[in-house]
């Protein structure tokens, strides 16, 4: 049950309440012998990420294209602490520092440069709806660890997640192209292409525009059905901008972004347990049984305008964004439906965001910032018992919700602020009040019309505060303390849900302390950032089911429910070297110790205490490295290799419930189950020249089979609703063509 969110849990709830009704990583290219400086806007201001304090990591857009990071999957090697699981990349859940102990909201936000994706609403599955979006022609992507609840409000309690794309560029015309092509172990042949065009049509005006297809083979057989390669994949999309800048002070910025992603299969082998929790394939290798394959699918629309109006003391900014959201699930549902029936589910979402701004001009001994959010989303979530994908039966269930925030915020630094006394030291202070208002209706056929109304209403205040001391003008201490929080809300219930049924769940929230150093040594050469972190999570946010035992109202219902507590302790470092010309070395690992600290309900959630927090990985680490030959007439040669590591993690919780439910036998039951630790290496070679690189890259080559993310329980009668686990991709081999006309 660890995967089945409530698009998976909706009918079967509404059929039983109806029958009883650290750092800053600053990965940088090498620019002689020294390290290229990075710059952020995590605190709504361009500054360097060395004098950030907080935890931060930069993945730039030379990294990005050189190390063929184009998806959540890619960036994990790239980024400590931070965990993805999913069973297809076309619904994500991250996680940061450990912060999950699986509910439905999300723990981590995502931006695309000024405009906020996915739901502050758990009844919309904000968990695992995070745009896995193409880095191609990205400027870079910014990952803040801890609670952001000061710039970036609900659901960022755990983390943020920023793409920056580049903006259009007035100098004249740019453009650059890269068609890959590739094969995957146990899969067939993929091919992607990607291009980007800009026109300067003046001097204060120019138009960027980005466009791409990938089409991924899948890995997963299946031969019950005869079908193998299950899990393709196919994405494309693209992003246009317009840059006009009407005079020197002003700015307008207008975006567009769309991309969709298409899976044929969850890429999900099935599983045989042992006692003990050990577990091995059932059928074999990358094999599934399944009565029909398990299509899934996302489509992201996202418009947005931003003016930046420079008033000589501060810069007035304001973003308005307009998101759209479709998203498609089919679950092969037949083994506990105890028929034919599969379940489909589609979500469609509209989410209206207006920020409004005015931060102060750099030179001064005080930056500050304040600021207005607003944003208002509407969200249905509907259902369908199905026989095949589209081919609905007349058994349905909307859920309808809304939520609507609104907050104020403030953040200030003083600038050496004990003067000659004690130079170099600076202090901060922010906060954030925000109010929200939510609604939930829930009808369809299987309410027999019927309609259930819920609401809720919530005030939240988060803050951060931090001291940084330069001890000189390359290296810095600093510690901070922050707090989080994710917005309770209404439960969806049927019409008929006793009196006891909590009607509503309360928010949760953590407390984050950390302290680091970041610097740079050796003229630049060497580039330092660590940090220790300490996070108290309270109120945790859990689904759990509700039993009603007698009396108005008698049966279970799936509501969202407030658990107890939990830490996230560790350490994360990054060392970027470059120890003579031409080559680069990069090391990042990453210690998380993150458990329950006071357990949940067993029968339903599964969780006690002492329970790791699900998929954080005890220890990562990567090791990277690259070296450029010296040119031999126009050609320049380069070669590099990463090895990736990634520890031991557990499975969510397992409830109790499975086994009273005939899912599981006693005798195998765990409440969590150990993923095995596994390494991974990739190698790259290949040459530039002129306009153009040539490279042959691969990735996984040890074919290691790593699990992200595993559930004791199955829902195909094709498989007795076998254990499944989701792997990673195995040995990709692939070619691609860089280049600009």
């Amino acid at each position: 049950m660890s995967f089945r969110s409530r698009a998976a849990i909706l009918l079967g709830t509404t059929i039983l309440a109806g029958t009883a009704c650290g750092m800053a990583q600053a990965q940088t290219a090498a620019t002689g012998s020294s390290i290229e400086t990075v710059t952020v806007t995590a605190e709504k201001r361009t500054e360097t990420a060395k004098n950030v304090p907080m935890s931060i990591s930069v993945i730039g857009e030379d990294q990005l294209n050189s190390l063929n990071i184009r998806s959540f999957e890619d960036l994990i090697g790239q980024v400590p602490g931070l965990s993805v699981t999913e069973t297809d990349p076309t619904h994500p859940t991250l996680i940061l520092r450990g912060i999950n102990a699986g509910g439905d909201g999300s723990t981590v936000g995502t931006y695309i440069d000024e405009t906020p994706y996915g739901s502050s609403n758990a009844l919309a599955n904000g968990t695992d709806t995070a745009p896995n979006l193409d880095t191609f022609d990205m400027k870079q992507v910014e990952v803040l660890r801890g609670p952001q609840g000061t710039f970036y409000g609900a659901g960022a309690e755990g983390g943020l997640l920023r793409f920056v794309t580049n903006a259009p560029s007035t100098s004249g015309f740019d453009d650059a192209f890269q068609i890959d092509g590739m094969q995957v172990s146990n899969g067939g042949t993929g091919a992607a292409v990607r291009g980007m065009v800009n026109v300067a049509l003046s001097d204060n005006l120019a138009v960027r525009v980005v466009g791409f297809e990938v089409r991924t083979p899948g890995y997963i057989n299946d031969p019950a059905l005869n079908s193998y390669g299950t899990n393709d994949l196919v994405n494309y999309g693209g992003r246009a901008s317009i840059l006009y800048t009407p005079t020197d002070k002003i700015s307008i910025r207008l975006n567009v972004v769309q991309q969709q992603f298409d899976s044929d299969n969850a890429s999900t082998e099935d599983e045989s347990l042992f006692v003990g929790g050990k577990f091995s394939p059932l059928y074999g290798d990358y094999e599934q049984h399944r009565n029909v394959l398990e299509p899934s699918g996302v489509r992201y629309y996202l418009y947005n305008g931003t003016v930046n109006w420079d008033l000589a003391f501060a810069t007035l900014t304001s973003a308005t964004s307009y998101g759209i959201l479709h998203d498609y699930t089919f679950a092969d549902d037949t083994g506990l439906t105890g028929g034919t029936l599969n379940v489909e589910g589609f979500l469609g979402q509209q989410k209206f965001t207006q920020e409004t701004r005015l931060t102060s001009n750099p030179g001064g001994p005080l930056d500050w910032v304040v600021g207005f959010y607003y944003t208002h989303e509407n969200s249905t979530l509907h259902q369908d018992y199905a026989t095949q994908f589209h081919q609905p039966l007349p058994l349905n269930i909307y859920l309808d919700s809304t939520y609507v925030e609104e907050a104020g915020f403030a953040d200030a630094t003083y600038h050496n602020v004990l003067g000659d006394f004690l130079p170099g030291l600076d202090l901060g202070f922010g906060g954030r009040y925000a109010h929200n208002d939510q609604s939930a209706d829930e009808f369809g056929t299987l309410l027999a019309g019927s309609v259930y109304g819920g609401a809720s209403t919530e005030n939240a205040f988060t803050w951060s505060a931090d001291a940084q001391y330069h001890l000189n003008e390359q290296v810095n201490v600093y510690v901070r303390a922050a707090t989080g929080f994710r917005p309770g809300g209404p439960n969806d219930l049927p019409p008929g849900a006793g009196p006891t049924v909590p009607r509503t769940y309360s928010s949760d929230s953590l407390k984050d302390y950390e302290a680091g150093t970041k610097g740079e040594l050796l003229d630049g050469a060497l580039s330092f950032d660590a940090d220790v972190f300490y996070i108290s999570w309270n109120d945790i946010q859990l689904l759990t089911t509700y039993t009603v035992a007698s009396g108005p109202g008698a049966g279970q219902y799936t509501i969202d429910a407030n658990g107890g507590t939990a830490r996230s302790e560790g350490a994360e470092a990054d060392v970027a070297w470059v120890p003579f010309d031409r080559l680069n070395l990069d090391f990042n690992g990453a210690y998380t110790e993150a458990q329950l600290t006071s357990g949940t309900d067993p029968i339903y959630v599964g969780g006690v205490a002492g329970n790791a927090l699900p998929y954080s990985p005890k220890w990562s680490a990567t090791l990277n490295g690259e070296y450029q030959f010296l040119p031999m007439g126009d050609f320049t040669p380069y070669v590099g290799a990463a090895w990736h590591y990634i520890g031991t993690r557990y499975s969510g919780f397992t409830p109790y419930a499975d086994v009273l439910e005939g899912l599981l036998a006693p005798n195998l039951y765990q409440n969590q189950y150990a993923l095995p630790s596994y390494n991974t290496f990739d190698v790259r070679v290949g040459i530039d020249w002129s306009k153009w690189s040539l490279e042959v890259y691969g990735k996984n080559l040890n074919d290691a089979k790593g699990i992200t993310a595993f559930s004791a329980t199955g829902s195909s009668a094709a498989s007795d609703n076998a254990p499944f686990a989701n792997i990673i991709q195995p040995r990709l081999i692939g070619i691609v063509l860089r280049g600009k006309f």
